[in-house]
């Protein structure tokens, strides 16, 4: 039985893959929450632009892709089976 959080790979797309310098990062997670606060302490570039770092969360030009599904909800549950992008909000799908 595992008690630490899985490892959750995100492909990067637009700016964050820019700041990133990668297009595919790994980052535990069990939430979107939890993978955006990671993202943010572990690619500092990520803060601010990305990222708010007072919040945690993705700021209003960016959303997630999980599974096919464009979302802006922190409490998504994902694993390492998940497909998760993270893509400007002008890439494509509502906020």
């Amino acid at each position: 039985m595992s008690t630490g959080t899985a490892t959750v790979r995100v492909e990067l797309f637009g700016v964050p893959q820019l700041l990133t310098g990668r297009r595919q990062v790994e980052v535990p997670g069990r939430t979107l929450r939890e993978v955006a606060g990671a993202l943010a302490r572990e690619f500092p570039a990520l803060a601010g632009s990305v990222v708010d770092p007072a919040t945690g969360w993705i700021n209003g030009g960016y959303l997630f892709v999980v599974d096919g599904r464009f979302t802006r909800d922190p409490s998504c549950p994902v694993g390492p089976e998940s497909s998760v992008l993270l893509v400007s909000a002008q890439a494509g799908g509502a906020s």
